[in-house]
């Protein structure tokens, strides 16, 4: 999986990028193959928001937050994403049940 990390009016250190990568590298417990991660995190002056986008096979999922301190954002950002990779494995994984017409005679 190829993660890449920017930042909007900040400056990403070491230990963000440590932890960022600790917090994506579950993606590919819930889904595989993840292709890609880009993962933005912007200063808005009294917050800061963290979008994390994901790439898999034939779909691009989005999951963003924002609050006042940076690694519970980065965590709750995780979460959702997360949340959405178990529900496009659920989906892809249960067949399609084809209820048959009722006749009555």
């Amino acid at each position: 999986m190829q993660i890449l990390i920017s930042g909007r009016h900040y400056h990403v250190s070491d230990s963000t990028r440590t932890h960022i990568k600790a917090a994506v590298s579950r993606f590919e417990r819930f889904y595989t193959p993840v292709l890609g991660c880009h993962i933005t995190i912007t200063k808005e002056e009294p917050a800061f928001r963290v979008d994390i986008i994901v790439n898999v096979h034939g779909q691009t999922l989005k999951a963003s937050n924002t609050g006042s301190k940076l690694f519970p954002v980065i965590d709750g950002s995780a979460k959702k994403m997360i949340r959405q990779l178990k529900k496009l494995r659920d989906r892809r994984r249960k067949p399609r049940v084809i209820s048959e017409p009722k006749i009555e005679a």
